[in-house]
This record gives structure tokens, sequence and C-alpha cells, in this order.
């Protein structure tokens, strides 16, 4: 009798258990298996990201602290590597504290550093889509600050004076790349106060990166410097030389398309990893927090 008890009773308890296991729907399992995919591939996703940053910082820091090797690999010097320096740092910086937010915050499922991670990069589309509109409706406004900009610095360009030392690496580097001599015209050159002093010695000076346009009318020059002035024989910027204007928003027409096209690449990027991070953020148990349970482990740990 007492085992025939103890049979149905175990054959209750099985009947119990496939019940229980049989209400356990096939979307539940789904979405647990998409949510571990979903975690790992915002980890792996961030990694790159965080490798990436650590890169740009390396190379920021490294034309920081060592220019000198850095142009020997260049090969020039018509680079503003200060300016370059700090901005490959800046976003080396901020890309790794982005990547370090996701990672962490994916592996460990930790809802505060991927709602920080989903802030920041919400803040970047809205700062993005901000500068586009405002770049397209002020175009005119922009384009007259960047004239007033481009001949005070013609005006005020002195090689021996560090405190435009940055404008005037980039100015240089503009004339070099775009085979340009002034915003408007080369003549602008000619308010300078060291192409007036140099006049009135019989000297006939030009800025050095304006050879790329000059070397078009005479080949003979044989110029070495990219930054700074340097001599000729007669006056070069008399001549009909290319504008900076003019190359400038040429080469911006002819690759309008490809900056398009890589904008919206980053855009889409960006909201790729706000669905993720918002998806996982969703779901994570509301009452577990892995960061909590890790130093309350830890603290029994001690005791």
């Amino acid at each position: 009798m007492r085992k025939k008890v103890l049979h149905s009773q175990y054959e209750e308890l099985g009947t119990e258990l496939r019940s229980r296991t049989s209400k356990v729907p096939i979307s539940k399992m789904a979405t647990k298996g998409c949510f571990v995919v979903t975690k790992y591939f915002l980890f792996v996703f961030n990694l790159i990201f965080f490798f990436l940053g650590g890169v740009m910082l390396a190379f920021g820091l490294w034309i920081l602290f060592d220019k000198n090797s850095f142009i020997l690999v260049l090969e020039t010097v018509s680079v503003p590597l200060r300016l370059w320096s700090y901005l490959l740092s800046s976003l080396g910086t901020f890309t790794m504290v982005m990547g370090f937010l996701g990672c962490i915050g994916a592996l460990k499922e930790v809802k505060c550093m991927l709602g920080i991670y989903f802030t920041f990069l919400v803040f970047l589309l809205t700062l993005q889509i901000t500068v586009g509109v405002l770049i397209y409706t002020q175009r005119k406004m922009i384009e007259k600050h960047l004239s007033l900009a481009a001949k005070n610095l013609i005006e005020k360009y002195n090689e021996t004076d560090s405190k435009l030392q940055n404008e005037e690496e980039s100015w240089d580097f503009i004339q070099f790349q775009f085979s340009c001599c002034g915003w408007n015209s080369s003549l602008e050159w000619m308010k300078n106060p060291q192409m007036k002093r140099a006049d009135s010695q019989g000297e006939f000076p030009f800025p050095c990166s304006c050879y790329r346009s000059i070397s078009e009318n005479n080949s003979s020059l044989n110029i070495t410097k990219e930054t700074g002035f340097c001599s000729a024989p007669t006056n070069l910027l008399t001549e009909k030389l290319k504008s900076c204007k003019t190359n400038v928003f040429k080469w911006i027409r002819e690759n309008i398309l490809s900056i398009m096209i890589v904008s919206i690449g980053v855009s889409l990027v960006e909201i790729f990893a706000m669905t993720l991070s918002m998806l996982l953020c969703r779901n994570i148990d509301p009452d577990y927090d892995k960061l909590i349970r890790f130093s309350n482990n830890k603290a029994c740990g001690q005791v």
C-alpha cells in the first residue's frame, strides 16, 4: 500500500514538472537567446572602438611629444601637427571612454553604464544633425567669416611668433595641399608687414606654402621648405595664381557625395549602437545589478 502511494506521488511530481516545462514558451527562450547575442555583439562592437580610440590616442601623444620623428615618417612638414595631436588625443580619449562604457555595460549588464553610453550617443547624433543643419542654412555667413578669418591670418602671419602657430600651420597646410595662394587672391599677402619690409629692401619673398601654385608658372624654383617665407628673383605674387577659396569649394563640390555617405554611415552606426544598448538595458532584470553583486560577494569573502 505504501509503495502504491509513493508511486502515485512520483507520478504526480513528474506530471507537474512536465506541465511546468511545457508552459515555458519557445518565444521566451528565443528572447533569451537574442539577449545573449545582443550582449556579446555590443561587447565586441565596442571593444573594436576601444582599441581604435587607443590607436588614435597613441598617435596624438606621439605627435605631441615626438614631433620630429613623426615628420620623418610622414615625409612632410606642412601638416598642422599640434592641431592634429590635440584632435587625435581628444577623439581617442572620447572613443576609449565610449568603448569602455559599452564593453563593461554589455558584458556585466550594468544599466547605469548602458544609460550613460546611450546618452552620449544621443548627444553625438543631435550634435551632428545640428551642425549639418547650421552649415546648410548659414553657409553664406560661414563663408563670410572664413574669408575674414583667412585675410586676418594672412596679414598677421609671422613664423617667428608662436601665438598663432596652430592657425599658421593649418593655413600653410591648406595652401600647400590645395595648390593655392591667398583666400581670394595671392595679392592679399602683400598686406603682410613682413612682405612690405622685404619689398623695401629689394627682396621678393613669398609664402613657401604657395610653392605648388607658383611652380605651375615657374618651374625653375627649388624650394625645400613648406612653411614660412621663401625668396624669389621676381615678385611671384603678382602672377595669376589660384585662390584657396576656389580650390577649397571645388574640392567640397567634388567630394560632397563621399562626405554625405560617411556622415550617414556614422549616423547609422550610432543609431545601431543606441538600439542595441536600449534593447539590452530594457531586458536586464531591474533587481539585478552585477556590480552590486560583485561588491557584496567580495565583502562576504573578506569576512
